[in-house]
């Protein structure tokens, strides 16, 4: 109110009000970058612009303006933002590192990671490789050995989100990857060079990304589970000379279960219809955007396990969002 009265009082009573909300959120959150940033930038341009217009008030009611402290008061505000900002591009984070770093662990000769064959490294998603070559003391060295371009580029046009956010997986010398469209490449681990590729080219109205794959090498031993209780793992039998030997699996955001060999880039001509299993088969009314699937596969044994996106206040009568289990050679679903 003083302000649009003019009066002077106002920066008097902002500055008490700003002092207080100083002191609040130092008691508030200490000196935690990010609560601070958020409970003090706006305050703080606030009084900036209050001490600006002060002397101007000052000056109205026939007092002295304090131009000089008012102006030098605003400018360490200011300055203040100011370094805030560039810090803003600075690691701030939420828990402190303590202590001394922990010591590189050298890998056992033999337990190299060889391959990185699930979505989240192993079947149980770790996320890290039992590799020792790389570390955090020279990792700044490394170089740009190759570069590949897929060719379907995410962009979108209509707002129907295309992006490339897969992660790629590594068999033996081969990258397997897949595009926004989910179009499938294998690429070769050491120059670069595509091998082969197999353009599906799915399309669909919103959220066009495929984040990942699934792979199964029908030549391996299946590895049970040693927990106690735990479910066995359902033989999967492929005849010798089959192709399919080794597939990749994906979810395509047009609602299909793909199976591609990964040797040759074809698809698995015995699993669902020619390779594709209808993932929209038995859920009603599930034409796109209503049912859409954009992550990887996951390979539980020899069951392939797929979830799905259900749209949001679409219609009353959408598709459950269903979880179901496929036999990874044959595509027959397993359970729902």
């Amino acid at each position: 109110i003083q302000f649009m009265r003019l009066k002077s009082s106002a920066v008097a009573v902002y500055g008490a009000a700003f002092a207080g909300t100083l002191a609040w959120a130092l008691a508030d959150v200490g000196f935690d970058f990010w609560p601070l940033v958020s409970r003090l930038m706006l305050p703080t341009g606030l009084m900036v612009l209050a001490l600006l217009a002060w002397p101007s008030l000052r000056k109205r009611e026939a007092r002295t303006t304090a131009a000089r402290e008012a102006y030098l008061l605003a400018a360490v505000l200011a300055l203040g933002m100011g370094a805030t900002f560039v810090q803003m591009f600075a690691p701030h984070p939420t828990v402190a590192f303590q202590g001394a770093p922990a010591p590189l662990v050298p890998v056992a000769p033999g337990q190299e990671q060889k391959n990185w064959s699930h979505y989240g490294n192993t079947a149980g998603g770790s996320r890290f490789a039992a590799l020792d070559q790389i570390t955090r003391d020279n990792v700044e060295g490394l170089k740009v050995a190759w570069t590949f371009h897929t060719g379907d580029t995410p962009i979108s046009p209509t707002g129907n989100g295309a992006e490339d956010q897969e992660t790629p997986l590594q068999v033996g010398d081969r990258i397997f990857l897949c595009t926004p469209h989910n179009n499938v490449i294998a690429v070769d681990a050491d120059s670069g060079k595509k091998i082969w590729e197999h353009a599906i080219n799915a399309q669909a109205q919103v959220w066009n990304r495929c984040r990942g794959l699934a792979y199964f090498d029908a030549t391996q031993p299946l590895a049970q589970p040693t927990l106690a209780g735990a479910t066995p793992v359902a033989a999967a039998t492929l005849a010798a000379g089959a192709n399919c030997q080794r597939r990749l699996l994906m979810n395509t955001i047009d609602a299909r279960l793909v199976a591609i060999d990964a040797d040759s880039g074809a698809l698995c001509q015995g699993f669902g219809k020619d390779g594709v299993v209808d993932l929209k088969a038995g859920l009603g009314s599930a034409d796109d955007p209503k049912y859409q699937l954009t992550s990887a596969p996951t390979l539980a044994g020899t069951t392939v396990v797929v979830g799905g996106r259900v749209a949001d206040n679409v219609q009353t009568d959408m598709p459950g969002g269903v979880l179901r289990g496929f036999d990874v050679i044959t595509g027959e679903m397993r359970w729902a």
